[in-house]
């Protein structure tokens, strides 16, 4: 009998033992899971750090003409290197945005013939392109929305301007002393043409404004001896001194006379040209606008007619009920 018992012991004890053993390779399985799930986690984001680093440098790489700095987690276009004639400023810099072209960036680069901006920059600092006098063509990027003070006067070469919708203002001699520049297409939501814009651009002969403009800074178009009309909307209010219909021969200051205005009658524009000396054309826009006005005041005077009218039936259909109530009926006999 305590033999059996003995027996019955050690099975009880075995039993046990086996099941720490299991329990403790369990443990070290999972110990052993954890760590393999570790290294393989440890393993992907090596690679994919590994794979920005060979993005970041292969961005990098085709940066060798331009200076740039990195501020706020967003590239900055500082400088230029050497003597470039065509640069490409990439959408990205090491990984980061390029969202601004810095003032002075490119101050008299006379070489630079082409430069192609990314649709990621949203400002252009002042004089960024000044003095560039061999810059052909400019596009500027869809999103931009600030462009700094004389940003590419004295680009002599610049043939041709594409300004996107999303400028507001033309900053002062912003394009002051373009020679080259035969012809300009502005913003239609362009409210701010400032001094001297485009100040001593000879050879401009069209410049094509849209309805949204508010105001034209002082000399805005002075000395554009080829500018042979300009359009200047209704809402257009603030007109600056010898805004536009001057320029001089040496010291002495000319008046173009020859120079047309185009705009609506009574309006700001009107008043300009009669101010200084020159000749005002009432355009088909501002005759659509006052005759729009002219069928808006004859359907407001049809409206009070008819009004009036059911006012005055009205009247008289209470007058006729009240002759009825107040009408003494006791004698009127019954036919």
């Amino acid at each position: 009998m305590s033999g059996l018992i003995k027996n019955r012991d050690n099975a009880a004890e075995n039993a046990e033992n086996n099941c720490f053993s299991d329990g403790c390779l369990a443990v070290i399985l999972a110990l052993k899971g954890v760590s393999e799930l570790k290294k393989f986690i440890f393993g992907v984001f090596a690679a994919v750090f590994l794979l920005m680093t060979a993005v970041c440098n292969a961005f990098g790489a085709e940066n060798e003409e331009l200076e740039y700095s990195i501020i706020g987690g967003e590239a900055v276009i500082t400088g230029f290197k050497g003597e470039p004639t065509e640069l490409e400023i990439p959408d990205f810099i090491g990984c980061y945005p390029v969202t601004e072209v810095r003032d002075n960036a490119f101050y008299n680069c006379a070489s630079l013939k082409r430069i192609t901006l990314p649709e990621t920059v949203t400002k252009i600092g002042h004089h960024s392109f000044y003095g560039c006098y061999s810059l052909k063509n400019v596009v500027l990027p869809e999103k931009l929305a600030d462009i700094g003070e004389g940003c590419f006067c004295g680009c002599t070469g610049l043939l041709s301007a594409d300004i996107p919708d999303t400028l507001e203002i033309l900053p002062d001699s912003c394009f002051r002393a373009c020679t080259s520049l035969a012809e300009i297409k502005l913003p239609d939501q362009l409210k701010e043409i400032g001094n001297f814009c485009f100040a001593g651009c000879t050879s401009l002969e069209n410049a094509e404004t849209g309805e949204k403009l508010l105001s034209v800074g002082e000399r805005a178009f002075f000395m554009c001896d080829k500018l042979k009309s300009l359009y200047i909307p209704s809402d257009c209010t603030d007109i600056g001194s010898q805004a536009v219909g001057y320029t001089c021969d040496g010291n002495v200051l000319l008046r173009q006379r020859e120079l047309l205005i185009k705009g609506a009658s009574g309006s700001a524009a009107e008043s300009y040209a009669e101010e200084n000396g020159l000749r005002f054309y009432e355009t088909e826009q501002a005759s659509e606008t006052f005759s729009a006005m002219g069928a808006d005041k004859k359907s407001e005077k049809k409206y009070l007619c008819l009004e009036a009218a059911g006012i005055v039936l009205i009247l008289l259909l209470i007058l006729s009920i009240l002759r009825i109530i107040f009408t003494d009926w006791s004698g009127q006999k019954l036919k």
